[in-house]
């Protein structure tokens, strides 16, 4: 039984992380009409992974880390508008079906 336990609260823990990412990434989304969700993307980031903190989530070697990485490395390094755009609407459509 207690592994059962074990297995369900890191299945809840889990989800919980994908509804703190799609929290943070709708925010992003929000800003999507004016370019400057580009500049407020590594800040929604930090406070993403701010609340995982404080709430004890896994915020390490996570998919939903991952995509959050990947969208900062494209937003960063990418001076093409469009592509940082789809960068933002990757993650977002990835956590709404996460969450779903």
């Amino acid at each position: 039984m207690e592994n059962r336990e074990k297995e369900m609260k890191q299945k809840e823990t889990y989800q919980e992380g994908w509804k703190i990412s799609a929290k943070y990434s709708t925010i992003l989304m929000d800003h999507e009409d004016r370019n400057e969700y580009f500049e407020i993307a590594p800040n929604v980031y930090h406070q993403f992974i701010s609340e995982l903190r404080v709430k004890k989530i896994p915020h390490v070697d996570k998919n939903y880390i991952q995509i959050w990485d990947t969208m900062l490395n494209t937003v960063q390094n990418n001076p093409k508008i469009h592509v940082c755009r789809g960068a933002i609407k990757l993650l977002h459509q990835t956590n709404v079906q996460r969450t779903n």
